[in-house]
């Protein structure tokens, strides 16, 4: 199945479908669409995140989840990301990066009301993008920290780098 999200928003209900392999490349265009749409009024009191058929997600796409709860509690504190259809796989990381704790799982299939738009371009995923979505994951556990260490240094040297060249 191809890699894919869709975006679309009903009264205060924003909803992400998450098809594929979700990777860092969609990342970018959704979190920024979807920030967007948190900082502006009218108030959002949902964000509810079709998984059903999402097949994985790697650690980015992880991290945006998290980064979207903390978003979310800005505005609407006591609001948490609901996930439906979570697949046994994704389940498994999300336990495993301790996501779960931040997200409500529900049950059943979630009806969205809208057609959904699909959501593709804008930039690629930068290091500084990368950084960010992992220093989210980062911050849920010392487990995670350690998991993510190697990545986030690599990540901070090329940030530092690439600042170097534009100080020249």
């Amino acid at each position: 199945m191809e890699e894919a999200v869709y975006f679309s928003e009903a009264g205060d209900a924003v909803y992400i479908k998450a098809t594929g392999h979700v990777t860092a490349a969609v990342c970018p265009p959704l979190k920024a669409r979807l920030f967007e749409r948190l900082d502006r009024d009218p108030l959002v009191e949902r964000v509810c995140m079709d998984m059903s058929e999402c097949e994985y997600m790697d650690s980015t796409f992880l991290g945006f989840i998290v980064g979207a709860q903390k978003r979310l509690s800005l505005r609407a504190p006591r609001r948490t990301v609901q996930l439906y259809g979570v697949s046994d796989t994704c389940k498994g990381l999300l336990r495993t990066i301790g996501v779960l704790g931040f997200v409500s799982l529900e049950k059943g299939a979630l009806g969205i009301p809208v057609e959904m738009e699909r959501v593709s371009g804008g930039e690629r995923a930068t290091a500084r993008f990368l950084l960010d979505a992992h220093e989210e994951l980062s911050e849920l556990s010392p487990e995670n920290r350690k998991k993510f260490s190697a990545l986030t240094s690599v990540l901070k040297s090329a940030l530092e780098s690439e600042q170097g060249k534009t100080e020249r």
